[in-house]
């Protein structure tokens, strides 16, 4: 019996993949000129999260890079990200309405994670959120310690992600993974590969799935 569902951020809940791309191109701009990165060259850093992104890229810790990062961050998020996708705040009732306990599980840090939360006015839905790290992504051990945490069992919990790196932690980890497939950055062809049945083109669509196991 389904008793807790961890939710990704970028790309799952908001259509915030470029968004944050955008600020990426503004700030390796500022520090790295002409050499900045490409996107691509960035989205396949994404896990983890902005600090470790821009130490990576930088070649070492900018603690006025990463600041940057936030401030225009915030600056840009109701302009590039003004609310979630259609139907995630219903989705996210229809949980909370069916005892439905929810987490964040973001490879992003904290610091725009919250911004994020307050910006959306998401937050009150979530009783835990788990951020990523500035060395690596690791979503398997974050997901083996929400099961340590809430003592459930691993077909008590199930997570919604974007990336197939999402697909890859969950089996990793022994639990399902439902593949939101309605960004416009989602690799659809990965994710139908990796987790065929379980990927969803709508947040709709994905509601009647969680209906049909929830009962």
């Amino acid at each position: 019996m389904l008793k807790l569902a961890a939710f990704d951020f970028d790309g799952t809940l908001a259509d915030s993949v470029e968004f944050c791309l955008a600020v990426f191109d503004v700030v390796f701009k500022k520090y790295m000129g002409d050499k900045a990165p490409d996107r691509e060259a960035v989205y396949q850093n994404f896990g983890m999260n902005e600090p470790g992104v821009i130490r990576f890229f930088l070649g070492k810790e900018n603690p006025e890079a990463e600041q940057d990062f936030y401030r225009i961050h915030r600056e840009l998020h109701m302009e590039k990200c003004p609310e979630p996708y259609p139907g995630v705040i219903s989705l996210l009732d229809f949980l909370k309405e069916k005892g439905i306990d929810m987490t964040i599980l973001t490879g992003r840090s904290e610091t725009t994670c919250q911004i994020s939360m307050e910006c959306l006015k998401m937050g009150h839905y979530f009783s835990r959120f788990q951020y990523g790290s500035p060395e690596k992504n690791d979503k398997c051990g974050h997901l083996l310690k929400l099961l340590q945490d809430t003592g459930l069992q691993k077909d008590e919990i199930l997570y919604i992600g974007d990336a197939l790196s999402d697909i890859t932690a969950c089996k990793a980890a022994g639990i399902t993974c439902l593949s939101a497939a309605w960004a416009s950055s989602a690799r659809i062809d990965e994710l139908e590969k990796n987790n065929p049945g379980l990927v969803f083109y709508s947040v709709e669509s994905m509601k009647d799935y969680l209906k049909s196991v929830i009962g």
